[in-house]
């Protein structure tokens, strides 16, 4: 059986020579070409912007103006509704019910002491310790 230095030789002898094409190393003028075009390119390339935050009545990204407010005189219920429908996504939660084994999916708009619960879920406990994933 041949030892390890026998093995490390043969691959050694047999690995493919270089090729002949040009070499260019990071002292050469055509490098330091490329580098400086690369960097004017990467200047000049348009940037991506973070998407707007979106209400969570809206489909699309972006502020928009509520065009739905409630009348005059309209019940509480129905400001609420209105204030969580123009709420952003950054007012999302989650609150946990400390009696049952559930918690609530929740907006808490700002100017609202409470936070408005949307939707009820059960608690999921994950069986092992760590990422759930």
């Amino acid at each position: 059986m041949p030892t390890l230095a026998e093995i490390m030789a043969a691959k050694a002898a047999a690995a493919v020579p270089p090729s002949s094409g040009v070499v260019i190393r990071a002292s050469d003028e055509k490098a330091k070409m490329a580098a400086s075009i690369k960097y004017t390119l990467d200047e000049l390339a348009p940037k991506v912007l973070p998407p707007a935050p979106r209400e969570l009545g809206n489909t699309q990204l972006g502020e928009t103006f509520p065009m739905d407010y409630p009348p005059q005189g309209s019940a509480e219920d129905a400001l609420q509704w209105f204030r969580s429908l123009h709420s952003f996504d950054t007012d999302l939660g989650i609150v946990i019910d400390p009696i049952a084994a559930q918690g609530w999916i929740a907006v808490k708009p700002q100017g609202l002491p409470k936070p408005i619960l949307l939707l009820k879920l059960p608690l999921l406990n994950c069986p092992s310790p760590g990422q759930p994933f």
